[in-house]
């Protein structure tokens, strides 16, 4: 099948058969179209190699890949994955009939709840598959797992957290938990303050013994693709001994990105802003509402951040402004105004507001401080200019490609991402994503093998010009929203656990989120803060639940 470029592409179907001896014999079918008789050579000469390397002389996966690129890149790069998968499982022999250990490295950036989760899903395999052990690493910038839910006091400081005092949940904990560590369901607060998701976090790290592979204060630098498809990590340590730094740069055979997506502030531009004579700033910044008693302050963005701001800050302010893009007119409830989009600054400190779906504008002139709860942007400092894996994250796009199923890296599978959709519940996607990338990289691939190299770049994509599952706009791509739950069902199949167990976790996890979700939008902005009171039970063999209490 010819290709645009007038290349070829060559398609190897290898099946392993053990006729009983231990060893496996190959079948292989031999498909190509010469554009030259070096084309022919060159196809020749890589079916060759592919079949040799599938001996027993040959032990891993990296030998393909390194005789092949000798040969074309472009060629090696159209052998489906699940192909290489199998010759990786063919080989693991030691020529007796016994099977071989295979140990792999796996770097994880980040020891929030998306590192937690995934370091214990590659453990957990070391448990069950006997033939491949992991070699576990977490790399944590910080003296302590949680990620954003170790709030730390930067009151004296400049506060650079999302963490703020007096924060408590938006989601149930029977909801937020993951599914091999339940919570909840015990007739206490239903949604608990940070402290109390640090303590869980913690409860996780302990019960699966995942402190022990943990590197605390070790900031990631640098990460690069090396030739033989490894990937380099260069990090730096901070002794707390001596204060001293130690660089170090180690080679691992999979590295999991799980650093979060709540460090790089996202303001909007807006006309005149530099003309406001008051405070702004970012609701990273903010801990508590006491710097703000008997003031105005506007609050952009009334997303689950800005409502619960603007209702705390609401409590000891004399007015408070609340920016919503999706707000038409101005409404006032208490001492709380929703406003159309804030759309500028005049050279006397007037607020503009308005929306395109009305010719009516307000102006605001008695706006004392302004706090963008305008939400992050994604960053990976460690994938820099001298970093030679393609990776677009532009601010202000809030978009990151190219991602096959938001999870793989399309070209380099070996480098994956957990935790970058939003508008999601995060602690069981992680760990549903988790395991799914860690199927990829058995020997044995029991669920669905990720497709070709073709194919996982046109699928990210589409998926990166799509606007997100509802097609609205570029910064919409990774909002899952309501589309979470199906999200969850495909990377449960591809990792080979989606069965009945998991529908009813799924099912339950999306019954309580919606029932939740209602009673938080009957809030109007400022008003009495109730629906975290519900106290619920999960009913999974029922996918649904019990409500202990309502007020």
């Amino acid at each position: 099948r010819k290709r645009k470029n007038r290349g070829f592409v060559i398609y190897l179907e290898l099946e392993a058969i053990n006729r009983g001896d231990g060893i496996p014999h190959l079948l292989p079918f031999f498909f190509f179209t010469m554009s030259s008789s070096r084309a022919f050579v060159s196809s020749t000469i890589l079916f060759v190699l592919l079949y040799a390397t599938c001996s027993s002389a040959f032990q891993s996966k990296a030998t393909i890949f390194r005789l092949s690129r000798t040969i074309s890149k472009a060629t090696a790069a159209a052998v489906p994955s699940r192909i290489l998968a199998s010759m990786s499982m063919s080989t693991n022999s030691n020529g007796n009939g016994e099977d071989c250990i295979q140990t792999k490295k796996v770097g994880i950036i980040g020891g929030g709840a998306a590192g937690l989760a995934t370091a214990r899903a590659f453990l957990r395999e070391n448990e069950l598959d006997q033939n491949t052990q992991y070699d576990v690493t977490v790399l944590e910038s910080r003296d302590s797992i949680g990620g954003i839910w170790k709030y730390e006091d930067q009151t004296k400081t400049e506060k650079n957290r999302p963490m703020y005092r007096n924060l408590r949940t938006n989601l149930p904990k029977e909801l937020m938990a993951y599914r091999e560590l339940p919570w909840g369901s015990d007739g206490e607060a239903s949604y608990v303050t940070h402290e109390d998701v640090l303590e869980y976090l913690e409860a996780y790290a302990n019960k699966f013994d995942l402190l022990k592979c943990i590197s605390f204060g070790s900031s990631v630098k640098q990460l690069t693709v090396l030739d033989d498809d490894q990937i380099s990590l260069e990090w730096t340590t901070n002794t707390s001994e001596n204060g001293n730094v130690e660089t170090h740069k180690e080679a691992f055979d999979n590295v999991c990105v799980c650093n979060g997506h709540y460090a790089r502030p996202a303001i909007p531009r807006l006309e005149g802003l530099d003309n406001f004579s008051g405070d702004i700033i970012h609701a990273i910044e903010y801990d508590n509402a006491q710097p703000y008693a008997g003031k105005t302050v506007l609050c952009v963005g009334a997303k689950p951040s800005g409502l619960d701001i603007s209702r705390e800050i609401g409590l000891v302010a004399k007015h408070v402004y609340l920016s919503d893009s999706a707000c038409d007119k101005m409404q006032t409830f208490g001492n709380v105004s929703l406003m159309p989009r804030m759309q500028s600054v005049d050279e006397n400190d007037g607020v503009h507001f308005s929306s395109p779906r009305s010719a009516e504008e307000h102006v605001a002139d008695d706006v004392d401080a302004i706090v963008f709860c305008s939400g992050y942007d994604y960053d990976f400092p460690f994938i820099n200019e001298g970093s030679n894996l393609e990776l677009e994250f532009t601010p202000g796009e809030r978009r990151v490609q190219p991602l096959y199923e938001q999870t793989w890296h399309a070209r380099c599978p070996s480098v994956s991402f957990i935790g970058i959709p939003h508008s999601i519940v995060p602690f069981p996607l992680c760990e549903i994503q988790a395991a799914a990338i860690v199927s990829q990289t058995r020997q044995q691939i029991n669920g669905i093998p990720l497709p070709c190299l073709s194919d996982r770049l046109a699928a990210a994509s589409e998926d990166a010009a799509s606007g997100g599952p509802n097609g609205a706009r570029v910064q919409e791509t990774h909002n899952l929203a309501s589309h979470q739950w199906d999200f969850c069902r495909k990377l449960a199949k591809i990792s080979g656990d989606y069965d009945d167990e998991m529908e009813k976790f799924i099912a339950t996890n999306k019954a309580i989120y919606d029932r939740s979700g209602q009673e938080r939008k009957s809030m109007i902005p400022g008003g009495e803060d109730v629906y975290r009171e519900t106290r619920f039970r999960r009913n999974d063999e029922n996918q649904s639940y019990e409500i202990l209490y309502i007020q």
